[in-house]
């Protein structure tokens, strides 16, 4: 779907979210400048084609939501439509608003979406092209841990409009492209902006010189902190540590049997002429798995492997003669009963 330009010879096209895989990232020990790399990185590893583009909702706490596409499928399908450059933004920004807590069926120009809030947070989306069974949300809400009460039915669809301007509260794509239409002045404005520096020059240096003096003293008389302030650096650093050790422990509890993650692979890979030739769980939550599955297409089982209440942040990658290596963050068991679909 195609938006407003700014007036410039750049076409805005939203990508709709039945042709977008998503996947949520946790960037928090990333430095704030690298986290965008961090997230191509993370996309390029996950997307099952070598030409992904993406979008992102990026949260306070370093956390992300992000949808991924393959750019050659969204040019061809975007080729007939006007503009010399085309750029493409995610559907799912423009449609609904966030919640603070809770999940949520929004109905799409094409489809559906299920979207699962925490603390703010969009930590889960799936769509389907019609309303999804009972079960599939039964499924949907259970991987994302939230709790569901048998009886209650599946939730009427809400009617949404997609806004002129992405929900999430960071710059997107669509910023920048609103700049575009400036290029025709920036020779001007970097003339006055040079005009402007010439002009204040000589008040800014006097300003420069009683700067580097106040930084002096204030050196000076930090110098005489140096001490108190490493002791409470080291207890800071102590703190912190054991957090990290309590979190690590932590996270060992209701972690799942590897026979019932083997059952729950061996039930959702197609079809019977494959062979499982590596199983390995690098950590106790995560899971890397090569198999021979001749014919098998990688995006199809990303979507069936996300299904499931066991797996979250699947990716697939097809290597030679067939092999597929398969990644997947193994949920936390359920502490109320068996969670086996």
């Amino acid at each position: 779907m195609p938006l407003n330009g700014g007036g410039s010879d750049t076409t805005v096209f939203l990508v709709g979210r039945e042709l977008c895989l998503f996947m949520t990232l946790d960037a928090s020990k990333a430095p704030g400048k690298q986290r965008k790399e961090f997230a191509a990185l993370a996309v390029r590893r996950a997307a099952p084609f070598p030409d992904p583009d993406f979008d992102i909702a990026w949260s306070p706490d370093g956390s992300a939501a992000l949808w991924y596409w393959s750019r050659a499928r969204v040019n061809a399908l975007a080729a007939a439509e006007p503009g010399r450059r085309k750029r493409f933004v995610a559907e799912a920004l423009y449609a609904g608003s966030p919640l603070e807590q809770g999940v949520e069926l929004l109905q799409l120009d094409d489809g559906v979406e299920a979207r699962a809030w925490k603390a703010g947070r969009l930590c889960a989306s799936r769509w389907w092209q019609g309303l999804p069974s009972a079960g599939q949300w039964r499924d949907f809400v259970r991987g994302t841990g939230q709790a569901l009460d048998p009886a209650l039915p599946l939730p009427e669809p809400l009617a949404v409009t997609l806004a002129d301007t992405p929900w999430n509260r960071q710059a997107t794509g669509t910023d920048k492209l609103q700049l575009s239409g400036l290029e025709q002045y920036l020779p001007k404005a970097a003339f006055v902006l040079v005009a402007i520096f010439l002009l204040v020059a000589g008040a800014q240096l006097g300003g420069i010189v009683r700067a580097q003096v106040d930084i002096w003293r204030a050196q000076s008389t930090a110098s005489d902190l140096d001490a108190p302030l490493q002791r409470i650096l080291d207890a800071r650093d102590a703190a912190d540590q054991a957090v990290a050790e309590i979190d690590s422990m932590l996270s060992l509890h209701g972690l799942r049997p590897s026979t019932s993650l083997m059952a729950e692979l061996v039930r959702l890979l197609p079809g019977k002429e494959w062979q499982v030739r590596k199983w390995n769980q690098p950590t106790p939550d995560t899971l890397e798995v090569n198999v021979i599955a001749p014919g098998s297409n990688p995006e199809t089982l990303v979507s069936s492997l996300e299904d499931s209440p066991m797996f979250k942040g699947v990716t697939a990658e097809l290597g030679r003669n067939n092999e597929l290596t398969i990644k997947a963050t193994i949920t936390a068991a359920s502490t109320a009963g068996n969670d086996t679909p």
